[in-house]
């Protein structure tokens, strides 16, 4: 009975805070979008951004556009890596967009653009990072640029992304003919990635990784297949058994943490996984951010 409460309690506190973070993530989303981003009349960078100017024009459901916009993107991300690899992309968009059209009867009285712009941004960029600390993503530009990035090679996601999001927002506002917003809505965006970068932060920067696993060849196989991530690994004994043990070495980005530490538990239940914060990162994979 013991070792059923000790497989059976861990799963579900996982379950637990899985649904908990991608509930209050969504909904926070959806807040800033339903409270402050739209009565403000403020153009946000991504899909967001597109999906709220094609509603300003036909009153189209914003999550719904989201979610329409995101299907070619996903479609092609799920060509390349497979079901697994798109699967918790598909699920934060899908949540994310459910919350907008579902809070959308929730309307608040904010009309004065700067203060829309400052809490609509960090409350979405507070709730999208939140999302990515357990790897689900909102699609968008983001998976936009990691497509891009993948074909042409000489490109860095980030310059990508700014790319995208600067011709979004300037794109959206002159159609829509509000250039004196346009200021408001840059502000929106920096609120937005400052709020997105703290949360992040709040988890660390880049991983170091170490994992002690009989299962060390599946284990390595799956993360360089799967994360496509580099793995080292090193020969070590344990001091009291005397025993050979081999160890895997790998850095990864800290949205990949979940990522990595559910794929060894999955291996291996066993598994001892130590992580720490990694300072500063320089190498393939690493230089763009």
């Amino acid at each position: 009975m013991k070792l059923k409460k000790d497989t059976i309690f861990p799963r579900v506190r996982e379950f637990a805070v899985e649904a908990a973070v991608l509930l209050v993530g969504s909904v926070m989303f959806g807040l800033s979008v339903n409270l402050f981003i739209e009565p403000g009349q403020i153009t946000m960078s991504g899909f967001t951004g597109i999906s709220t100017t094609i509603n300003h024009f036909f009153d189209t459901p914003v999550g719904i556009m989201m979610i329409f916009l995101n299907l070619p993107l996903l479609f092609l991300e799920w060509r390349r890596a497979g079901g697994v690899g798109v699967l918790r992309t598909g699920i934060g968009i899908l949540f994310t967009s459910l919350a907008v059209d579902g809070l959308a009867f929730i309307r608040s009285d904010f009309t004065d653009p700067l203060l829309c712009a400052v809490f609509g941004g960090l409350i979405m960029g507070a709730g999208g990072g939140l999302l990515l600390t357990r790897g689900y993503t909102t699609g968008g530009s983001d998976l936009c640029a990691f497509l891009l990035t993948r074909k042409f090679r000489r490109l860095t996601t980030g310059r990508v992304i700014l790319l995208i999001d600067v011709a979004i927002v300037v794109g959206s506002s002159a159609l829509m003919l509000r250039w004196t917003g346009l200021l408001y809505s840059f502000v929106a965006v920096w609120c937005y990635t400052t709020a997105f970068d703290r949360v992040l932060e709040g988890f660390g920067g880049a991983k170091l990784v170490m994992i002690i696993s009989d299962k060390y060849e599946e284990i390595a196989r799956q993360v360089s297949e799967q994360m496509r991530r580099g793995v080292t690994l090193l020969y070590g004994a344990g001091w009291y058994t005397k025993t050979q043990r081999n160890i895997l070495l790998c850095v990864i980005k800290r949205s990949e943490q979940y990522a990595l530490t559910n794929l060894a538990r999955r291996a291996d239940p066993g598994a001892f996984v130590i992580l720490s914060n990694a300072a500063e990162v320089l190498g393939q994979g690493f230089e763009e951010d």
